[in-house]
């Protein structure tokens, strides 16, 4: 009988122990992506609703460089356009599994800021006469905030202004607002919970000024500066519109949904705004990810509903996509009404070979074709 318990003592050690070292495995900084990696594609088996009849598909102009780790990596764009950076435009996009990248016109890698946890969700603003870029960071509920520097594309990483987020849950998406000479920032998490900071990257302070709520899950947002909108993806019910100001009420307004009724196929993901030349004039993008498809919405309201479209490239469908980010600025004779860029969550190829993901650059002017816009 000593000798059973004695193993029987042995083996729950053991069990322990291994199940302890998994877990180490999955959230250690250099074990955690092959260890997800292969959870992701060993337990889970991804797929979609096949997009209405006649739904169009447009061909991207290109792609950037895959980030360098497997799997569900990539995930949120960003997108600065000046005169002053060679070829137009820099991109951001974040690299959820290790750090934050920007890429050029071309789509090749700039710069690449590494060792900064989980940056999921990023957005740019010019705060104090700088361009500041904010990441949502899932490993540790923070803000990470970085300077772009506009001659060389790269970004410089303020350590002193990391911005603690308090949050009922896992840090989620992130969107950031300019008014009135004054920057805030939007969290959302997996609870609902939805909040707002001023910030002054300066100094690293960021002050809680209020809180809103959706039912469910949210991830992806966008502010519209110009006429102070907020929307916020609530991934299984559709895209909500608050007011973005401060002192605002907390009541938002369900603007699209998901499902039989809906325009969306949950999730509801990336969120993007394209402005026109009049106030209020363009377009509200969403990364529609249960179909595969990109939905459009007048820019003002009632936002009603303009189409959708799906993006391929190399005559392969892009597809998962979480984030996206859209300009109207004229970026080149590729890009002469302004650029989308869309994340490519798929991580097979058409021969079924697991491949890194990238993000895809596709001109509005296709989409408007393709859309009657």
């Amino acid at each position: 009988m000593r000798l059973f318990l004695k193993l029987f003592a042995g083996a729950i050690v053991l069990v322990v122990a291994l199940v302890g070292g998994f877990l180490f495995a999955v959230e250690h900084p250099t074990t955690r992506g092959p260890v997800r990696c292969w959870l992701q594609e060993t337990l889970y088996t991804q797929s979609w609703e096949a997009p209405p009849a006649g739904t169009p598909i447009i061909e991207a102009r290109l792609t950037t460089e895959p980030v360098r780790d497997l799997c569900d990596a990539a995930d949120d764009p960003a997108i600065w356009v000046s005169d002053f950076i060679e070829g137009g435009v820099v991109v951001l996009g974040t690299n959820k599994q290790s750090s934050l990248n920007t890429y050029d016109i071309q789509g090749a890698l700039i710069d690449r800021v590494g060792d900064i946890g989980a940056p999921n969700n990023v957005d740019i603003r010019v705060d104090n006469g700088r361009l500041i870029a904010m990441a949502s960071d899932k490993e540790d509920s923070e803000i990470e905030v970085f300077e772009l520097d506009l001659e060389t594309g790269k970004l410089i990483r303020l350590d002193a202004a990391e911005i603690s987020a308090d949050v009922e849950d896992e840090v989620y998406g992130l969107c950031m607002y300019a008014s009135d000479h004054e920057v805030f920032v939007f969290i959302t998490d997996k609870s609902g919970l939805i909040s707002q900071y001023l910030v002054n990257s300066e100094l690293g302070r960021a002050r809680k000024v209020r809180e809103l709520r959706v039912g469910t899950q949210p991830e992806g947002c966008v502010v519209d500066d110009a006429v102070h909108a907020l929307y916020v993806g609530e991934e299984n019910v559709g895209i909500w519109r608050f007011s973005a100001k401060p002192d605002a009420g907390t009541d938002g307004h369900l603007i699209a949904r998901t499902g039989d009724a809906g325009t969306l196929t949950a999730d509801v993901e990336g969120l993007s705004i394209y402005r026109g030349e009049a106030l209020e004039e363009g377009y509200l993008i969403a990364s529609s990810q249960g179909d595969n498809t990109n939905a459009v919405y007048d820019r003002a309201p009632p936002h009603d509903f303009r189409g959708r479209f799906q993006l391929s490239f190399g005559g392969v469908i892009i597809g998962d996509t979480d984030g996206l980010a859209v300009t109207s600025k004229p970026i080149g004779e590729a890009f002469p009404a302004g650029l989308l860029v869309v994340q490519d969550g798929l991580i097979r190829d058409e021969n079924g070979k697991r491949r890194n993901q990238r993000f895809a650059y596709v001109s509005w002017s296709d989409i408007e074709a393709a859309l009657g816009l």
